[in-house]
């Protein structure tokens, strides 16, 4: 029953954070007055896509390596149950999508930046930068739940172990 509720409350909580930011998005935005400013504008732009982008691939590589050094090296004594493991098998999935919509954006944006033309919220980016950081984080929520239940489990194991 801990986990329906975990997920129900994380459910509300992912929608909470997509409403801000579908507001943010919706705000509006007054453009620089001068072309010299505009342009270096334009730069930052690409600097802060691109930051983010290389940030979110490199958490994304290191948490698929985080789950297979976990599985690997946890405790043998202690079998992984079908449940945990289909846990551990989606969070690698949607780490592995992340990486997935990074590439897709660093394709996309290399192409806009070929024709001379670069908006970060153009839908060439950002409907992969948004899945990018959604899916990373649903990777991280589902990690941090396998572990959750590894320990929860082993800790009843051992309550059990303790009592019987």
């Amino acid at each position: 029953m801990g986990s329906a509720r975990f997920y129900i409350v994380l459910a509300l909580a992912i929608f909470l954070l997509h409403t801000i930011d579908a507001v943010m998005v919706g705000l509006p935005v007054r453009e620089p007055q001068s072309a010299e400013l505009a342009s270096g504008l334009k730069q930052k732009q690409v600097d802060l896509w691109s930051e983010m982008n290389k940030l979110l691939i490199t958490f994304a590589t290191l948490t698929v390596g985080a789950i297979g050094g976990f599985i690997v090296n946890r405790d043998k004594t202690h079998p992984l149950k079908s449940p945990q493991l289909r846990q551990a098998a989606l969070s690698w999935f949607f780490c592995v999508l992340s990486l997935y919509f990074g590439y897709l954006s660093y394709q996309q944006g290399t192409f806009l930046l070929k024709h001379g033309v670069f908006d970060a919220f153009t839908p060439r980016l950002w409907w992969p930068a948004r899945g990018q950081f959604w899916s990373y984080l649903i990777c991280l929520i589902l990690f941090g739940d396998f572990i959750y239940t590894l320990i929860r489990d082993r800790e009843t194991e051992n309550q059990e172990d303790a009592c019987g």
